[in-house]
């Protein structure tokens, strides 16, 4: 399971990523917040606290909805249904919302010291241009992932970003504490998987691309 992108087909059908717009879209502003270190905004769904806007101790614990759920029937019985079952343990759930016209900050989804280990991030594209995803590789160089392609893993021990699109891109970010354990069905999905890439990581380390959350959790 040694990769950098893998495209993967769980079950979600074209209407249930309508579905998980439409619902998306229907919950007000002010649920969400900002995230600056991605440059980006962030809706917490699902997580250890069960609640919006609080990180420390969100990975653990027994996970719940926040207070998003009345909005997300569909979405809910969706992951449940087609998500859940596969991923051991089920992750927190976030929605990143990238403006069109803007792109994200070049940046980790993990820890300095996880480069290199296994850190499996599933997402779910609900709108906008995929193929603006891209990987820094050895020598620099920005190595984008396909149009065509809305349900994937990705190394987020592996530097990325997002060009500006001309669509809103809306995803659905799964994380910590799954970070890829291969139980049978997950492995069965990377094994029959559309389409992988495998990017050689940069030289050089850049500290920029580490979220400053972690570094304050070491002092």
């Amino acid at each position: 399971m040694d990769f950098t992108f893998a495209a993967i087909d769980v079950g979600v059908t074209d209407k249930d990523r309508q579905l998980m717009l439409n619902e998306m879209l229907s919950i007000p502003d002010s649920y969400y917040s900002t995230n600056s270190f991605r440059g980006c905004r962030i809706l917490h769904i699902y997580n250890g606290l069960g609640v919006r806007n609080k990180r420390e101790g969100s990975n653990q614990g027994a996970f719940k909805y926040t207070d998003i759920e009345p909005f997300i029937s569909n979405t809910k019985r969706i992951l449940e249904e087609k998500v859940f079952p596969w991923m051991e343990p089920v992750g927190r759930i976030n929605l990143l919302r990238t403006l069109p016209g803007h792109g994200l900050n070049v940046h980790l989804d993990s820890k300095a010291e996880e480069v290199g280990t296994r850190q499996h991030k599933y997402r779910i594209v609900l709108n906008g241009n995929i193929d603006k995803l891209y990987f820094l590789d050895a020598h620099g160089n920005n190595v984008y992932v396909p149009q065509c392609y809305n349900s994937y893993v990705l190394d987020g021990a592996h530097p990325h970003s997002l060009d500006p699109g001309t669509e809103e891109k809306i995803t659905i970010c799964f994380g910590k504490p799954w970070d890829g354990n291969p139980t049978p069905q997950y492995k069965k999905f990377i094994d029959n998987s559309l389409f992988t890439m495998k990017v050689s990581r940069p030289a050089d380390f850049d500290q920029s691309w580490v979220d400053p959350y972690f570094n304050r959790e070491k002092k």
